[in-house]
């Protein structure tokens, strides 16, 4: 069954937007998977793909590989987006799982 995926840009646990994002879940025709392993991804280092595709890295190209669409809610921090999206996204601009991604 095609899913969204979802994620929240903010790690605070009453963060509005992930608030925004479990209220998406919730009321949605469409299934909803919420992802929340931004904060283990580790900082972008294209060296550590030279020995091994760190587990969490492997497991959000996966998420992102099986999804029709991707929702996220975030916040804006000076004029853009908190440094653990830009990480996620960072993992994922080579790789190729995100351009096709609605």
């Amino acid at each position: 069954m095609p899913h969204l995926l979802a994620l929240s840009g903010s790690l605070r646990a009453g963060s509005s937007n992930g608030a925004i994002i479990d209220a998406a879940a919730r009321v949605s025709t469409l299934k909803v998977v919420v992802f929340d392993g931004l904060a283990g991804l580790p900082p972008f280092n294209p060296d550590l793909e030279a020995v091994e595709t760190p587990i969490a890295v492997a497991a959000w190209r996966r998420e992102l590989s099986v999804c029709a669409g991707v929702l996220i809610s975030s916040p804006e921090y000076a004029h853009g987006v908190p440094g653990v999206l830009k990480n996620a996204l960072d993992w994922v601009v080579g790789s190729g799982q995100f351009m096709h991604v609605l």
